[in-house]
């Protein structure tokens, strides 16, 4: 179908016409210029429905190692059942075409004009939804954003094709880039060396889930890991809170950089000591790039809107949301479907920032109908699309949670349980929750460990 039937009062300008009408003539008389050109254009990019249906013609022959010329393409409009929309008088209109063909090697300038005013169309055809939309009595300020958001994305991806590499073509830069051994190549350190280890670092375009029970530590962990982007390595990381307000991020922020006991500082029940290590902390804190969106119920649409406006004077090197089943969704069938559709959404916005997004998860009461209670990837809520979507898939287990006697206390256990590309494994982490963070895991001294470090 033509975008003609969806764009109001558009008139493609009389370059353009004559551009689709060069280009279809040029088409039909040889396989060669059927090649050049559905490298650029597809059928429905005319604006014209029976050049659409012409050019149709040609490609389809060309697919099929047939010839092509005129009489060819005739017939097999005839045999598609579309004779009719080229008019009364095939014939002589197919004549007319070849009258007003380019030559061979002017092809692809033709069809890159029919492409651009294609992309054009297709814009203004979103922007004429979005209006529809906007205007609509029932508009609905949490979820028509996003839709707005998809219609843009959509119509601008049929303008952004990627032209096709060869292997020969990437074997260069792929080869220089593993030859750079540079932290921007290896990606970002999450600060807890056991897991760095395993983890190649965080890179841009990675969607990252931390799954785990509720209270068993996924905020610690992914708020730890923004503390030391932001403050250790001085990049800007955006944290997105669904759950707890910026006053209360902010004072784990604190209690975990100052090391002041989080309970204490909730109480306002605290010691000159305290004030003495917070007076080393907070600085260190000040002077990080760490931004917080306490925005309750916030969509993609949101996170894209801040990213974007970070982009402008210092983009985001990590983005952690605090957590996935709190976000607001669009109108899905049910809620598999909506988590579905933000996962999707969450590793498509690492892709178009080129950073990576760290997203905590709840988990079901799975793992605590098993034995050992370890949590597994099938124990995430609406599991599906989020296992599929994550490059990397982090679940937390902190036996002492359970059973307080446990010879475990202190620790918490990190389960790499996917990794894109990396193998898999489990790391522990000292947990101090008193002070809301986790630290790399030193182990009690024994005569074996002892003799294992020699």
């Amino acid at each position: 179908m033509s975008v003609e039937t969806f764009v109001d009062g558009w008139t493609p300008s009389p370059a353009v016409t004559a551009a689709e009408q060069a280009l279809v003539g040029a088409v039909i008389q040889n396989r060669e210029n059927v090649e050049a050109a559905a490298d650029i254009v597809r059928p429905q990019d005319f604006h014209s429905p029976r050049h659409s249906v012409v050019f149709a013609a040609a490609v389809e022959l060309a697919e099929h190692g047939k010839p092509v010329d005129p009489a060819a393409v005739l017939n097999a409009i005839a045999a598609s059942g579309d004779l009719a929309r080229i008019g009364s008088n095939a014939g002589p209109a197919v004549a007319e075409l070849i009258e007003h063909a380019c030559v061979g090697p002017a092809v692809p300038y033709h069809a890159r004009l029919v492409k651009a005013d294609s992309n054009r169309r297709a814009l203004l055809e979103a922007g004429q939804r979005i209006q529809q939309l906007a205007s609509r009595p029932g508009y609905d300020d949490e979820t028509d954003p996003d839709i707005a958001r998809k219609i843009l994305e959509d119509s601008l991806s049929a303008a952004t094709d990627r032209p096709l590499l060869t292997a020969a073509e990437l074997v260069g830069p792929v080869m220089d880039d593993l030859a750079d051994k540079s932290a921007e190549q290896t990606g970002i350190k999450t600060g807890y060396a056991d897991l760095d280890d395993i983890l190649p670092g965080m890179r841009p375009g990675q969607l990252i889930v931390v799954g785990a029970r509720p209270g068993i530590g996924k905020t610690t962990i992914g708020l730890d890991i923004a503390r030391h982007v932001a403050v250790r390595l001085g990049e800007h990381a955006l944290f997105v809170s669904l759950e707890m307000s910026h006053t209360e991020v902010m004072h784990r922020l604190i209690a975990a950089e100052s090391r002041v006991d989080l309970h204490r500082m909730q109480t306002r029940d605290l010691s000159e000591d305290d004030y003495v290590r917070m007076a080393k902390g907070v600085p260190r804190i000040a002077e990080g790039h760490l931004a917080i969106d306490d925005t309750p119920a916030l969509g993609l649409s949101h996170i894209r809107a801040r990213l974007r406006g970070m982009a402008r004077t210092a983009p985001a090197r990590l983005v952690v949301v605090d957590y996935l089943q709190l976000m607001a969704t669009g109108k899905a069938e049910n809620r598999q479907q909506q988590v579905a559709d933000l996962s999707r959404g969450l590793k498509l916005i690492a892709r178009e920032f080129e950073v990576p997004v760290m997203v905590l998860a709840q988990l079901n009461r799975g793992s605590e109908h098993r034995q050992d209670k370890r949590p597994q990837m099938s124990d995430l809520r609406e599991s599906g699309a989020v296992e599929q979507d994550a490059d990397v898939v982090l679940l937390l287990h902190r036996e002492a949670a359970a059973n307080p006697e446990s010879k475990h206390a202190g620790t918490v256990e990190v389960i790499v349980a996917k990794q894109r590309q990396g193998r898999t494994g489990s790391v522990t982490l000292g947990w101090q929750g008193h002070y809301g963070r986790c630290v790399n895991h030193v182990q009690p001294w024994s005569p074996t460990t002892a003799l294992e470090g020699r």
